[in-house]
């Protein structure tokens, strides 16, 4: 089969790091794997395994991005694709558009629920599709509880999934990386402090105000620890992330408390070097991949309890499980952490079952 994968950007993030190990899963298999995006950092991961990468304009929504509706319908046309699966809102309509210009011999239409958008007509597409991929219980409860009428039997619950050869909780860094890593740390942390991390692209969602507060609390009650915020931001978060800098800059207990590492290629070597790992996000999300390889890395969790994450938290780490806005219970959990981690749980939440799962998606539905 001929199976596309349509997605905004290839730059960073959960949604792009799993379209890339299903395509690479499918280039291992009998299966054509294409991803369309507007490119990024990600598209010579494509192409290392042997997958084709088309550009396409299907990531702004700007008055441009309707050729891509052509493009799209001309592209199916010529290539044969026999599934087309759409991670994301945009694509998805400007892929339903170009399947409604085709005669005959349409692809099946695959949709996602990575996310727990606004309800409204744009998120409904989502619901659109001949299967729905969710990726929790979340997020089927989201899909199920606002948009009526969706067929349950269209829905597959297909939870994300992490290579346990790559995270696991015995893994060390290479003697390389842990070298030039201890160039960086000597002179942000001489005093070897605790290191807490928050990784996630810097946005208001993510709760980067939240974690400084944290540190502050930490700091001035006696508890000193160091601030790692491994991320990078788009243009249109430019402004937030200079407001944090600003922030940082002006209160003596983060100013030498707080580094800004940016994007990073190596962050499962930064979390497994980590004391503790936060997630914070007020608005809950569809999973939480970074506290997934948090904990299969052996890296104790304290996280807002609720959405994805919270499912996660209490199959694997309830100890982490912190009452939402609760900065006081957040810092007292961290403290106890830190003083005396609890065990973490076992799971199965694989790389090769999430793919293997998805794959037999793909094969049931262009069977029917």
């Amino acid at each position: 089969m001929k199976i596309v994968q349509v997605v905004p950007r290839l730059e960073s993030g959960g949604v792009e790091r799993g379209t890339v190990e299903v395509a690479t899963a499918l280039a291992a298999t009998e299966h054509d794997p294409i991803v369309i995006s507007e490119g990024g950092r990600m598209v010579a991961e494509l192409a290392a395994h042997g997958v084709r990468h088309v550009q396409m304009q299907v990531g702004r929504k700007t008055i441009g991005c309707l050729s891509a509706i052509r493009q799209l319908e001309s592209f199916f046309n010529q290539e044969k694709i026999d599934i087309v699966h759409c991670r994301s809102r945009l694509p998805a309509w400007l892929t339903m558009l170009a399947l409604g210009r085709m005669s005959q011999s349409r692809p099946r239409f695959v949709t996602s629920v990575h996310g727990l958008h606004s309800v409204s007509r744009y998120s409904a597409i989502v619901a659109r599709g001949d299967r729905i991929e969710v990726v929790s219980r979340t997020a089927r409860e989201y899909l199920e509880d606002n948009y009526q009428g969706v067929d349950p039997d269209k829905i597959r619950l297909i939870l994300r999934g992490i290579d346990p050869e790559k995270y696991y909780p015995s893994f060390r860094p290479s003697q390389d990386w842990i070298d030039d890593w201890n160039e960086h740390i000597r002179e942000f942390n001489p005093d070897a402090l605790p290191v807490v991390t928050l990784a996630g692209r810097i946005s208001r969602l993510k709760g980067h105000d939240d974690f400084l507060s944290v540190l502050e609390m930490l700091n001035r009650g006696g508890r000193s620890c160091k601030g790692l915020i491994v991320g990078g931001h788009g243009g249109r978060h430019t402004r937030y992330a200079e407001s944090l800098k600003k922030r940082v800059q002006g209160s003596s207990m983060l100013r030498n408390n707080v580094w800004f590492a940016g994007h990073r290629s190596d962050l499962r070597e930064i979390l497994s070097a980590s004391d503790v790992v936060l997630s914070l996000s007020r608005t809950p999300e569809s999973f939480g991949r970074t506290v997934l390889e948090a904990l299969s890395l052996g890296i104790p969790v304290v996280a807002y309890d609720h959405g994805g994450v919270g499912e996660i938290l209490q199959e694997l780490y309830p100890r982490g499980a912190t009452r939402l806005g609760d900065l006081d219970s957040v810092a007292s959990n961290i403290k106890a952490v830190l003083d005396n981690s609890a065990s973490i749980a076992d799971h199965t939440m694989t790389l090769q079952r999430m793919c293997s799962e998805t794959i037999a998606m793909y094969e049931e539905l262009a069977a029917c």
